[in-house]
C-alpha cells in the first residue's frame, strides 16, 4: 500500500495531565506528531503543549490550530519560542483564522481580512525567529521595534495552515510548510486543496517534495463492522449540522454532497433532533474511516492516494483516545509506514 511520512494523533477534551499520558503512549507506539487543538473554550494549547514537551522526548508537538485574532502574532511568536525551547525543537505551529461566529459573534473581536491576517502572522512569526527587530505595518497587524529578548531553539520553524477555501489553500502553498486539513476531509476535497496549494508552491518557487498534507480523521475500527460504523454516525450528523450555515463549503461541495442535503441536516438540528438517520453509508465512507480493518485500510489508501502525507487520527467523542490509538497502531500503521 502507499506509504505516508508519519501517522499523527489529535486529542482535545482531556484533563491537562491526561494529555501528557496520551502523548507518551503515542510516542511509545511510534506516532510522529501529537496535535493539540485550541478551540474556545477548551484548555489552552500552549499550556497543554508545554506539559507534553516536558513529558515526552521524541514525538513532535503540533498546535492545530491557533488563530491570529486572539493573540497578536508577536505574542504567538513569543509563546511558541518558549514552547519550542521546552520541546528541544519538536514543535509545529498551526495557524488558522478560526470561526467567525466565535471570534466576532461571541468574543466581539473584529474578524478582519482572514487571508491577510494569516499571511501577516506567518511573516511576523518567521521574522521574530530569525532574530529581527521588527517594525511592521500591515493590513491587519502593526508593530514597532519589537523583537525576542532570547535566542530561539531554531531560526526556522515548521508552520502549517488550517484552512478550507481555495484562496487560503494557495496561500498555504506560498508561505507555509504544510496544510492541516479539517475533520471530514474526503479524497475529493484533499485533491481540491492540494491543487490550489500547488499554485502557491509554484508562485513561491518551492518544491512539493518538502510540503506536508496532514488531515484530521475520525476513525472507528472493529471486526464488528456495523458497530464501528454506527459509532461515528452521531459525530458526522453533528459536524454536518454545525456547518449547515455554510452549505456551499468546498469541504462538502468537492465531495459532491448537495447543499440542500446539508441544509436539511441544519433544519433538523435546529428543531432539537440530531439527524443521525440522515447519515448514509456513503457519507461514512466519504468523510470518515469506519468499519472492518480491511475497509478502513481501503478508505485510508484513497486519502493517501489523493495526497495526504500525514493522517492524524482525532479523538472521537465517547471513545477513549487510547482505544483509537491502539486500533490505528494495530490495523493501519504497519501497512502504510
Amino acid at each position: 500500500m502507499a506509504k505516508v511520512r508519519e501517522f499523527g494523533v489529535g486529542v482535545e477534551n482531556l484533563h491537562s495531565r491526561e494529555f501528557v499520558v496520551q502523548a507518551k503512549r503515542a510516542e511509545d507506539a511510534g506516532f510522529g506528531t501529537f496535535w493539540v487543538p485550541e478551540d474556545p473554550f477548551y484548555r489552552g494549547a500552549f499550556t497543554v503543549a508545554s506539559a507534553i514537551a516536558c513529558g515526552t522526548s521524541k514525538i513532535k508537538i503540533g498546535l492545530g490550530i491557533v488563530n491570529p485574532y486572539l493573540r497578536h502574532p508577536a505574542l504567538t511568536a513569543m509563546e511558541f519560542a518558549a514552547l519550542d525551547e521546552l520541546a528541544d525543537g519538536r514543535a509545529i505551529l498551526g495557524i488558522g483564522a478560526g470561526l467567525k461566529d466565535w471570534i466576532e459573534g461571541r468574543l466581539k473581536i473584529p474578524y478582519k481580512m482572514p487571508t491577510s491576517a494569516m499571511r501577516e502572522t506567518v511573516e511576523i512569526v518567521r521574522r521574530f525567529f530569525r532574530g529581527e527587530e521588527l517594525s511592521f505595518a500591515g493590513r491587519v497587524f502593526n508593530a514597532e521595534r519589537v523583537k525576542l529578548s532570547f535566542k530561539p531553539a531554531r531560526s526556522e520553524i515548521p508552520i502549517y495552515l488550517g484552512i478550507l477555501g481555495p484562496k487560503n489553500c494557495e496561500l498555504t502553498g506560498e508561505v507555509a510548510d504544510g496544510l492541516l486539513l479539517s475533520i471530514m476531509s474526503s479524497p475529493a476535497y484533499v485533491r481540491f486543496a492540494l491543487e490550489h496549494a500547488r499554485q502557491g508552491l509554484k508562485k513561491s518557487g518551492r518544491s512539493e517534495s518538502n510540503f506536508n498534507v496532514a488531515a484530521y480523521i475520525f476513525s472507528s475500527i472493529s471486526e464488528d463492522e456495523r458497530a464501528a460504523r454506527d459509532r461515528l454516525r452521531p459525530i458526522v450528523a453533528t459536524m454536518v449540522s454545525l456547518m449547515a450555515p455554510q452549505p456551499n463549503t468546498p469541504l462538502f461541495s468537492a465531495a459532491g454532497l448537495p447543499a440542500e442535503t446539508i441544509v436539511k441536516f441544519g433544519e433538523s438540528f435546529a428543531r432539537g433532533k440530531l439527524p443521525v438517520d440522515m447519515v448514509t453509508d456513503d457519507m461514512l465512507d466519504t468523510f470518515t474511516i469506519a468499519g472492518s480493518p480491511a475497509r478502513c485500510r481501503e478508505n485510508l489508501a484513497r486519502l493517501i492516494e489523493a495526497g495526504v502525507t500525514a493522517p492524524v487520527f482525532f479523538e472521537v467523542p465517547g471513545v477513549p483516545p487510547q482505544q483509537t490509538m491502539d486500533d490505528v497502531h494495530r490495523h493501519l500503521l504497519p501497512y502504510f509506514t
